[in-house]
C-alpha cells in the first residue's frame, strides 16, 4: 500500500531565529571501568577488566584494549556473535578521534560541555556504548552491571543537570528487577529508558515484559529501543563484524518495531512512550508495508495488534531518529510527521564538522527538500517533548550569528 503522511500535530518554528535549545537525543558514552564503581560487593571480584590484546585486531582498527566480562572478550571482533564498537576508551582508535578520551568518558564533565558548546549542542542525552550487546551470561550479574551504570551516571550528569540528560539500563531478563530499576531510575533523575531490540532470543511484546512497560508507563519514562547485538541465535550465525553491523547490530531494532506495533505493547499501555534510536530511515517504512500486507492475509485472525501500524503511528506518541545524509529522509519525514523526529549527532561515535552541530546535525541543515520548519522541530522541539522536559530543565544557549538558521 501508498503510506498517507501523517499530519503535522503541533505547529513549527521558524529557523531564521534560534528560538530552542538544540538537543542531541542520542549521545553516547565510549564506556570506561569507573562506571562499574558502584558495583554490588558481592560481585566485585567479577568487576569487568580492560585488557590489552596486542595487535591481535589492533592492525586494522586500532581497537588495541577490549573488556574482559567472564571470561570473555567485549567487543568480539572475530568470529561468530561478533560486535566492534569503541569501548573502552584507552584503546588507540579513542585517542585518534578528534575529541579527548576525558571526554568521550564524560570524565571532565566541564569539558564535555565546552565540546557541546564548540558544536552548538545545548543538550545531550547520553546512552551507553558497551551495552549495546549483552555482557554476560548471568542475568543476575547482568542487572548488577547495569545499576552500577545507572548509579555512576546518575551522579555524573547531575554536575551539569540542565546540559547532560541520561538514558537507563533495565535487566531486561529479570523483569521483576527491571522493574524496580524503573523506579529507582525514576527517583535517580533518568529521562530515558534503554533497551535493545530484542531479550536476548526473544521478542519485547513477550507478556513477561508487560510490567516493565507498566512500570514505565507509570512514572512518565519513554522507553528508547536502540540499535545493538541483541540477538543471540542471529550472533550464532553470524562471522565477521560486517555481517553482525548489519544483521545483528542495525536490523534488530526492527524486531523491537514489530513488537511495539504490532506485537500488541501499544493496546495494552496506551500512553507509552516509545523512541527507535539510530535506526533510521530505510528499514522502518519496508517493514510497515509487510506488516500491512500480513495483516490482512487469510492469517489475519492472528495478528497480535488491534490496530494497523500505520494507526499507532498516526496515534501514539511514537519518535525516530535519523541520519542526515539518507536519500529517503523527506519521504519518511512525510511519512511518520515532522514532529516525530528527533535529532541525534550520536556524539562522540561520529566525527563532525567544526563550528557545526555535527555530522548527523549539519547535514540535515545543510538539505533543501527538508523545510525550514520542520528542521527546527528536529532540532529540539520535538526531544523536548519526547523527554518530557520543561524549559527550565535545560540549558538554553545565547542566539548567535552562527546558530542562525
Amino acid at each position: 500500500m501508498t503510506y498517507q503522511s501523517v499530519p503535522n500535530r503541533r505547529g513549527a518554528f521558524a529557523s531564521a531565529e534560534k528560538k530552542h535549545p538544540f538537543i542531541d537525543a542520542d549521545s553516547h558514552i565510549e564506556d570506561h571501568d569507573g562506571i562499574f564503581d558502584y558495583l554490588d560487593r558481592a560481585y566485585w571480584h567479577r568487576r569487568p577488566k580492560i585488557v590489552h590484546i596486542g595487535d591481535m585486531i589492533a592492525h586494522r582498527t586500532q581497537r588495541n584494549y577490549a573488556w574482559l566480562i567472564d571470561g570473555e572478550m567485549r567487543p568480539k571482533m572475530q568470529g561468530y556473535q561478533a560486535s566492534c564498537h569503541a569501548s573502552p576508551i584507552v584503546t588507540d582508535y579513542a585517542k585518534l578521534k578528534p575529541v579527548s578520551t576525558a571526554i568521550q568518558g564524560i570524565l571532565d564533565v566541564d569539558a564535555y560541555c565546552a565540546k557541546m558548546d564548540e558544536i552548538q549542542l545545548d543538550v545531550a542525552t547520553i546512552y551507553s556504548t558497551l551495552f549495546l550487546q549483552p555482557l554476560t551470561r548471568d542475568p543476575l550479574f547482568e542487572a548488577a552491571l547495569m545499576r552500577s551504570y545507572n548509579s555512576w551516571m546518575a551522579e555524573t550528569c547531575a554536575k551539569k543537570p540542565t546540559r547532560l540528560k541520561w538514558a537507563a539500563l533495565l535487566p531486561m531478563r529479570l523483569p521483576d528487577q527491571a522493574v524496580k530499576e524503573v523506579h529507582r531510575a525514576k527517583a535517580l533523575g533518568a529521562t530515558s529508558l534503554m533497551v535493545l531490540g530484542t531479550v536476548g532470543s526473544v521478542l519485547l511484546h513477550d507478556r513477561r515484559f508487560d510490567p516493565v512497560w507498566a512500570a514505565a508507563e507509570e512514572v512518565g519514562l519513554p522507553i528508547c529501543v536502540h540499535v545493538g547485538w541483541a540477538h543471540d541465535g542471529i550472533g550464532e550465525g553470524l562471522d565477521s563484524p560486517a555481517a553482525a553491523f548489519i544483521l545483528n547490530f542495525e536490523m534488530t531494532i526492527v524486531f523491537g518495531f514489530f513488537s511495539f506495533l504490532g506485537g500488541g505493547i501499544l493496546d495494552r499501555f496506551k500512553s507509552l512512550k516509545v523512541g527507535f534510536l539510530e535506526g533510521g530511515a530505510s528499514w522502518f517504512p519496508t517493514v510497515l508495508d509487510r506488516m500491512d500486507k500480513w495483516r490482512v492475509t487469510p492469517a489475519a485472525e492472528v495478528w497480535p495488534a488491534e490496530k494497523a501500524p500505520i494507526d499507532y503511528l498516526r496515534e501514539r506518541e511514537i519518535y525516530f531518529t535519523v541520519e542526515g545524509d539518507e536519500a529517503n529522509l523527506p519521504a519518511f519525514v512525510d511519512l511518520i510527521g515532522a514532529d516525530r523526529i528527533l535529532g541525534a549527532a550520536d556524539f562522540p561515535h561520529t566525527h563532525y564538522a567544526g563550528g557545526k552541530l555535527g555530522e548527523a546535525f549539519g547535514s540535515i541543515r545543510e538539505r533543501d527538500d527538508v523545510p525550514d520548519a520542520h528542521k527546527d522541530l528536529i532540532f529540539g522541539p520535538n526531544a523536548m517533548r519526547f523527554y518530557g522536559l520543561k524549559p527550565e530543565d535545560v540549558h538554553f544557549s545565547k542566539p548567535t550569528q552562527s546558530t542562525q538558521g
